[in-house]
Formats: C-alpha cells, structure tokens, sequence
C-alpha cells in the first residue's frame, strides 16, 4: 500500500470516496438541480485548488488503484484553501449560480472551522468497501500523524459525525478524545452535526 500525495491522472473513486465522507453536507453545498455534488467534487479534484483539489488530497493506493482518500491542512493553508473552492465555485456554476451555493458555505463554518497553526486536521476522509477493515484507514492516519509529530504539530485534529459512532469507536482507539461538539447552523436537517476529536502530539 503506498500512501502519497495524489496525482491528477490517479485512477479509483476519489471524488466518490472524498463525498463518502460528509455527503449530507456536500449535497447541502453543492447539489443543484442541473449538477451533483460528485461532479463539483470532480472538477475541483481536477483543477488542483481548493479542500478537494489534487494538491491537498493524500491517498492510499494499491495495484495502480486509489483506495483511500483525505485532506490535511493547518491554520495557514485554510484560508488559501477556502479561496481555491471558492474560484472554483464560480468556474464551475458561474457567477449568477454561485451566488446561493456561498450563501450555503457560510453555514459550512459552523462545522468547518478553520484549525490553529500549530493544528493539522484530517478531512474528507473515505476508504473504498473493499478495503475497509483491513487496516488502510489507520495506515493513513497514523502515517501522516507521524510527518504531522516530525513537523512540530501540536494537535492532530478531525470531524467525525454523531452519525457514525463506528467511525468515532476507530478514532477512539487511535486515540483521539472529543473535545467539542458542534452544531449545523443550516436550516436542512439532514446535515449531521459533528464532534470535534483531537490527539495531542
């Protein structure tokens, strides 16, 4: 399993494993009636800016195949970021189409915020069903925690939603304690509220 930064021409699911991870909240941001969440995900991926752009996607792949997708970042590179979708957001849309789709991302904040410096945290994190349970997901995580130590990071930081206590179980045994828990400030009810869980480097 090789576990590297991605390459625009990576063949596997990424958009669907990157979607996997918050879908609720990626159909509330970016489903429209002529487009779905996938395909702003794909685009964005392509276009290699922004959370989901090639250049802040890390992946595990295995026989030429993406298996694994997730986005780290820190307090210096979120605003970057955030401005990367945002271009995006408006290549993709355009300008008139846009305008209700960054009303939305407002509300994204109150889940998403933007981390410390010394704080790398973990998003869009997605591992294919055929190798879940078999150790990828901890591979990842644990290889970058170990880059985030050597890097002088204080605080591995992550999401995970209230509904998915599988998920929270995984980080819990990897160590990750909840620290705060936060709630959606959208209308939609079916965007999941999420806790915050951390471990100290």
């Amino acid at each position: 399993m090789d576990i590297r930064q991605a390459h625009k021409d990576d063949k596997g699911p990424l958009a669907e494993l990157m979607y996997s991870s918050g879908s609720d909240l990626y159909d509330y941001l970016f489903k429209t009636k002529n487009h779905s969440a996938l395909e702003f995900i794909q685009f964005e991926f392509d276009s290699g800016i922004g959370f989901c752009g090639y250049k802040n996607v890390t992946v595990a792949v295995e026989n030429d195949v993406v298996g694994g997708t997730a986005c780290f970042y820190d307090g210096k590179a979120y605003k970057k970021l955030v401005s990367g979708t945002v271009k995006n957001v408006f290549k993709f849309y355009g300008p008139i189409k846009s305008l209700p789709i960054m009303n939305k991302m407002k509300h994204s904040s109150s889940l998403l915020k933007e981390p410390r410096p010394d704080e790398l945290y973990l998003s869009n994190f997605g591992v294919s069903p055929a190798l879940r349970g078999k150790g990828v997901g901890s591979l990842m995580i644990e290889s970058k925690r170990a880059e985030a130590k050597k890097n002088a990071y204080r605080i591995f930081s992550l999401d995970v939603a209230e509904s998915n206590p599988r998920a929270e179980a995984l980080y819990s045994r990897l160590g990750y304690e909840v620290v705060a828990n936060k709630t959606f400030s959208g209308k939609d009810k079916k965007v999941s509220n999420v806790r915050k869980m951390e471990l100290t480097l």
